[in-house]
């Protein structure tokens, strides 16, 4: 029983155009441990993402060989990025079937550049349904900031209980550094990962979490951005292993033991 923490994060991958791939190196893998896949697409095009599937991974419900979508607003399920929504950001969940490293695949029927991060956490909800495992206010749900400016701030997260692991991922269309955010009450923002690519079009992606031991909400920090940029941070919290109050059967009865006659 345990909150969920952040463990490490397998190398970016950048992708010009057509069939795309993505190894989860850099962890260690093992059945049952939990990743998350954020995808850039520096494009504004609907559906050029698809046939999203993988190796050695299996979603929330225990499908083999696909993902999980964390969906967004758009109408392919990914987030807006920037003001006008010049990027697109996509977010996937699964679960390692072995110990051999998991993959994702699929198509880009564009040019639009891709850049490609996976993160794996440990001690997070094994439920099977998002809502099980991701809340933000309410549960299975997500929030989405965007802006187009030299200053990014966080997506607020309100957590429902205990043990929970807040997650904001900053997408940018420009391979631009971001610092971490401060200024936030609630709790404090860690910078887990930034990975800034100059291929192609530019692109930068970036991890930062908060540890949440009880309920309650992050929200309010501000970090640079190098220039002005379309930005878009996606917010929600990861739910752990711990049992809740309410779900915990009781050592001992509040009732009085009947006597054998």
């Amino acid at each position: 029983m345990a909150a969920p923490t952040y463990v490490s994060a397998s190398p970016g991958t950048a992708d010009a155009a057509g069939a795309w791939s993505h190894t989860i190196s850099g962890t260690v893998p093992a059945a049952g441990r939990f990743y998350i896949v954020q995808i850039l697409q520096d494009g504004a095009t609907n559906g050029a993402i698809s046939a999203v599937v993988g190796t050695n991974i299996e979603n929330l419900a225990g499908t083999d060989d696909v993902w999980t979508q964390i969906p967004g607003t758009n109408a392919d399920g990914s987030h807006p990025v920037g003001a006008s929504g010049a990027a697109r950001q996509f977010l996937y969940a699964g679960r390692a079937l072995s110990s051999t490293n998991p993959t994702i695949s699929g198509a880009n029927s564009t040019s639009e550049d891709l850049f490609i991060k996976a993160v794996r956490f440990d001690d997070v909800s094994t439920g099977t349904t998002l809502g099980t495992v991701i809340e933000n206010a309410t549960a299975g749900a997500t929030a989405n900031g965007v802006a187009t400016s030299a200053t990014a701030a966080d997506t607020g997260v309100t957590t429902l209980g205990v043990d929970r692991l807040a997650l904001n991922f900053v997408a940018v269309n420009n391979d631009n550094p971001i610092a971490e955010f401060s200024g936030q009450s609630g709790g404090t923002w860690v910078e887990r990962y930034e990975y800034p690519d100059s291929a192609g079009t530019d692109g930068c992606l970036q991890l930062q979490t908060a540890a949440m031991a009880s309920a309650g909400t992050i929200d309010g920090g501000t970090a640079s951005i190098t220039n002005s940029d379309s930005w878009g941070v996606v917010g929600f919290a990861l739910i752990g292993t711990t049992v809740e109050a309410a779900d915990r059967v009781p050592r001992f009865s509040p009732y009085p033991q009947l006597l054998a006659h």
